[in-house]
C-alpha cells in the first residue's frame, strides 16, 4: 500500500483550499484594473483586501478539517488528551 493512498480526503481538500488561497491573489491579470470601484477605492485595493479575509476563512476551514481527522485518528489509537493530562499530575 502506498503512502499516497493512506492520505485522508480532508488533507487533500485542505491542501487544495490553501493552494487556491495562495495562487489566486498572485494572478495579477485578475485584479490589474481600476474599475469597479467600491467606496471610491480602485478594484486593485479592495480585491486584495477581500482575499485577506477569504484566506483567513480558508485557513480556519482547513484547520477544522485537519484537526477533526486528527482527533478521530488519535481516538482510534487510544491517544486521547485525557490520558496525557492525568499522566502529568
Amino acid at each position: 500500500m502506498s503512502k499516497l493512498s493512506a492520505v485522508k480526503p480532508a488533507y487533500w481538500i485542505a491542501g487544495v483550499l490553501l493552494a487556491l488561497s495562495i495562487v489566486v491573489p498572485l494572478l495579477v491579470s485578475t485584479y490589474a484594473k481600476d474599475e469597479p470601484r467600491l467606496w471610491g477605492f480602485p478594484f486593485f485595493y479592495w480585491y486584495q483586501l477581500l482575499w485577506v479575509f477569504i484566506s483567513a476563512a480558508t485557513v480556519s476551514i482547513c484547520y477544522r478539517l485537519v484537526m477533526g481527522v486528527e482527533r478521530k485518528r488519535r481516538a482510534a489509537q487510544g491517544l486521547d488528551g485525557a490520558a496525557g493530562k492525568e499522566g502529568d499530575l
